[in-house]
């Protein structure tokens, strides 16, 4: 168990600097809702233009945004 234990310890700091890294390098992903056909102009997730923000991405303006909105 114990052994379990380090190795999470030590893999997820790894995998969310990985996340953070990609997210940083490639904002954009493919729309998961058009995903199979690609531009589907009636989408509303992502406009028609097949891509939209991760997860990450959208997360990092948030709290940006709150950080700017608060501090000004």
């Amino acid at each position: 168990m114990a052994t379990i234990i380090a190795l999470l310890v030590v893999c997820l700091p790894l995998v969310t600097l990985g996340y953070i890294g990609w997210c940083y390098a490639s904002p954009w992903g493919t729309c998961r809702r058009c995903a199979p056909g690609g531009k589907n102009r009636t989408c509303r997730a992502c406009d028609g233009t097949g891509m939209r923000p991760r997860l990450g991405w959208q997360l990092y303006v948030y709290f940006r945004r709150l950080h700017r909105d608060g501090t000004h």
